[in-house]
């Protein structure tokens, strides 16, 4: 039966949006004490647990409970502390002491499990501090320089003393800092040496780097505007951000700078040591170091001797679009040192497909192929030199689920069978520190770095299954693949109307190729009827944007399944697809959009696939199409309404890198290839402006530094120029995000320019994202105390 109730849709809608808390357990991040226990958290029938798990055995005990946490804190504080709300930050468990430490409210506690008691203590540790192997020391970034904690006995001492704003020292590019210069909590991009005796970092030179200013129109206090200039690197600047690489001495802060040219910031702004490419030997005596080159067709791997800073090139891998040397370009690469052997476990491309090689460090010779075959390496989750293994996850390696399903697999470093260690249909999710999917956990007081699936000799590993229609369920595995416990089963309440979506495979425009994507009823759907179908579209070359696993598993893609669902409350048909161009594919469909960013994701292939779907299904009325979506789906949505209009008659643009020319040099450039102005002109939106035909909306944050305002106000320009009407909603205290404020006006322009029909004005929608702020804002002081009875 069709819904035709507004009240009803914009319910339903809002609930799509905040879906994820509506399934419990979907998602398991264990954290490892031993090799042989860890802990995770849960939603019990009171709350949140924390559960310590006996690998071995798969027995599960409860070590404590957030409501008790709560209880505890708010006697403590004499304040009411909702157990919902409250952020236990890098909670540590020691198990001798049965103590859980972490820190709320700007303090740090040691909470009794067994009595329940808590008392405050010193901070003796943080997330953001670099430790020395012998956990003794440990490297802090303060002031733009490095200074060594005695951990013992908490004295502190500089071991760089001229690092500047512009030229700090283990510090990331300004550009990622942002505006409100400083480095926070950051971790210092630097590495210890195996003995303690060196440390090898950077000092990252944005001195010859011009600034990109924001205007702050709507000041939280007062009325005059504020500029907040930061120094950020564009495609053609001369002088892009470098790195000095150099060694200092522990004992004596003597540097030893390495002899090689200044190294380009690449990989989305990257350094060395963010993107796992700089590592020591096991005798402490060299460092390595990868040199990406600018526009990113040639990485050298660099040898370089502390003691004298002499370095050397043991090899290069070149391309002739960009050197991928692993799959997710905002995350570490697939490099793993093996110093022990004196071996590098390299990703490449080279046979068209990602896969695995072994190198000798010590002659920079090619040893031998680890994978091959029709399928991709997708991530590298351990390597163990001891049994000479690697445990991994493979893409595509079952044929019938397609080429990015994803199964965990182990083989021999030298070599030979690959054995897939859980076959089961689905999508497998097994955490590796740091990944992109766990970036958000930080927000929610754990360390990224510390979760993993996998145990720390590699003897056990953690998975969850399941698919865009299976409920999420998590397995304990020993290293062979042997299932010892189920952890947990996902249970979803999910709103009345929910209908999970359809996996559609497609052939691109030019015939042959296929293309993968989920297609989600309307709500409400009646096969009687025909609805609008709206292309809910990422067209970054970076990602890939189709889910593949349940929304609350906790991977990559949840948010896209959600906001499809959302926007199906409208009463139409909504098309996730990744066209050619687009990443976790071979490389011959990844690169297919380079020197051509327009065409990630190829919106001739989503022509094609509607095109498919108009025949497949006659409930689909194409003659109302319309696109969406948000940054890089921002950017294609304005490219679809400017160049196809004959097909998408309606286009809402969120927060759209709009031209290349005032985004990141490392992303233009290695995606677009090195400035030319004729040629950087192909992909600017405004260059297609005068084909504007339908209507759009442009949504955009007035304070997004990712994708800069600028480039959206020279793109109205070239409309007005062209004299072609479009739709504006600026945000002004807003960043690269949607609000509920955004969402809402993309709600109602939609239904009134695609379904034809004047929804009620409705209230901001509520997003995951205004929750997680709330409950920062809410933790960022302690609770006013509860005034005493009179």
């Amino acid at each position: 039966m069709a819904v035709r109730d507004w009240n009803e849709r914009t319910a339903f809608a809002q609930a799509a949006l905040l879906a994820g808390d509506r399934v419990a357990n979907g998602a398991v991040f264990p954290v490892w004490l031993d090799e042989r226990r860890f802990w995770y958290e849960r939603r019990g029938p009171e709350g949140i647990e924390y559960c310590l798990v006996d690998a071995a055995s798969g027995t599960r005990s409860v070590l404590a409970t957030r409501p008790a946490i709560a209880r505890a804190l708010a006697q403590h504080l004499g304040a009411p502390v909702d157990p919902d709300l409250v952020i236990v930050r890098n909670p540590r468990f020691d198990l001798d002491r049965n103590i859980l430490a972490f820190q709320a409210y700007e303090a740090s506690y040691a909470y009794a499990c067994g009595t329940g008691s808590l008392a405050r203590i010193e901070k003796t540790a943080d997330v953001s501090w670099r430790a020395s192997a012998d956990g003794r020391s440990a490297l802090v970034l303060r002031d733009f320089n490095l200074w060594l904690r005695d951990l013992p006995g908490g004295q502190e001492r500089a071991l760089t003393t001229d690092g500047t704003e512009s030229y700090a020292y283990g510090a990331p590019p300004a550009a990622m800092r942002g505006t409100r210069v400083g480095i926070g909590d950051a971790s210092p991009e630097a590495a210890w040496s195996p003995d303690g005796r060196w440390i090898l970092t950077l000092q990252t030179d944005d001195r010859d780097v011009p600034a990109l200013s924001l205007a702050e129109y709507a000041p939280t206090d007062g009325a005059r505007p504020r500029i907040h200039s930061n120094r950020t690197s564009l495609p053609g600047d001369p002088k892009v951000t470098e790195f000095r690489m150099l060694a200092i001495e522990v004992a004596t802060a003597r540097q030893v700078e390495a002899r090689y040219p200044r190294l380009a910031a690449v990989r989305m702004n990257s350094t060395p040591f963010g993107a796992g490419l700089a590592w020591w030997s096991a005798d402490g005596a060299t460092a390595y170091f990868v040199d990406i080159e600018r526009g990113e067709q040639a990485a050298n791997v660099v040898a370089f001797d502390v003691a004298t800073g002499r370095t050397h090139v043991l090899f290069t891998e070149q391309s002739n679009t960009y050197v991928e040397v692993g799959v997710n370009v905002y995350t570490p690469a697939l490099v793993m040192p093996l110093p022990a052997t004196g071996e590098l476990v390299w990703y490449s491309e080279r046979s068209g497909r990602g896969h695995l090689y072994l190198y000798d460090l010590a002659t920079g010779a090619l040893r031998n192929a680890i994978t091959s075959g029709p399928w991709q390496v997708r991530d590298v989750l351990r390597v163990d030199e001891r049994r000479r293994e690697i445990l991994f996850l493979a893409a595509g390696i079952e044929p019938s689920e397609g080429p990015y399903v994803v199964k965990p697999c182990a083989v021999s470093l030298d070599g030979g069978a690959v054995r897939v260690l859980s076959g089961a249909p689905g999508e497998h999710v097994v955490w590796r520190p740091n990944s992109m999917s766990l970036l958000m956990k930080r927000l929610e007081g754990m360390d990224p770095g510390a979760i993993s699936g996998v145990s720390p000799a590699g003897d056990y590993f953690v998975e969850t299954v399941s698919s865009v229609s299976a409920l999420p369920h998590t397995v304990l595995r020993a290293r062979d693949g042997r299932e010892i416990a189920t952890l947990e089963v996902g249970t979803a309440d999910l709103p009345d109307g929910w209908t999970a979506p359809e996996p559609v495979c497609f052939k691109a425009a030019d015939g042959a190729t296929e293309t993968f994507g989920l297609l989600f009823r309307p709500f409400g759907f009646d096969p009687a009827q025909r609805y609008p179908i709206i292309d809910l579209i990422y067209g970054g070359p970076q990602v890939s944007h189709v889910p593949r696993a349940h929304f609350g598993s906790g991977a990559l893609g949840g948010i896209a399944y959600l906001d499809a669902m959302h926007l199906s409350a409208l009463g139409a048909f909504v098309l996730i697809l990744d066209g050619r161009g687009t990443a976790e594919r071979e490389r011959a469909f990844r690169t297919a959009s380079h020197r051509a960013v327009h065409t990630a994701s190829n919106l001739e292939d989503h022509v094609a696939a509607l095109e498919q779907l108009g025949r497949a299904h006659p409930q689909i009325d194409l003659g109302r199409a319309g696109i969406t979506g948000f940054s890089g789906g921002g950017y294609m949505s304005a490219i679809g309404a400017f160049r196809y209009g004959h097909v998408f008659k309606v286009a809402v643009a969120g927060g759209g890198n709009y031209d290349q020319t005032l985004f990141w040099h490392t992303w233009g450039e290695r995606y677009h290839g090195l400035h030319d102005a004729d040629h950087y002109a192909s992909q600017a939106a405004k260059t297609y402006a005068a084909g504007l035909s339908g209507r759009i909306l442009f949504v955009h944050g007035l304070m997004d530094e990712g994708c800069h305002p600028a480039a959206l106000f020279q793109l109205v320009q070239a409309l007005v120029e062209a004299n072609r009407d479009a739709d504006l909603v600026l945000l002004p205290r807003a960043g690269h995000e949607w609000t509920g404020y955004g969402l809402r006006r993309r709600w109602e322009y939609l239904a009134t320019h695609l379904l034809g029909e004047s929804p009620p004005h409705g209230a901001p929608f509520r997003e995951p994202m205004d929750r997680i702020k709330e409950r920062i804002r809410l933790n960022a002081r302690a609770p006013e105390r509860t005034p005493p009875p009179c």
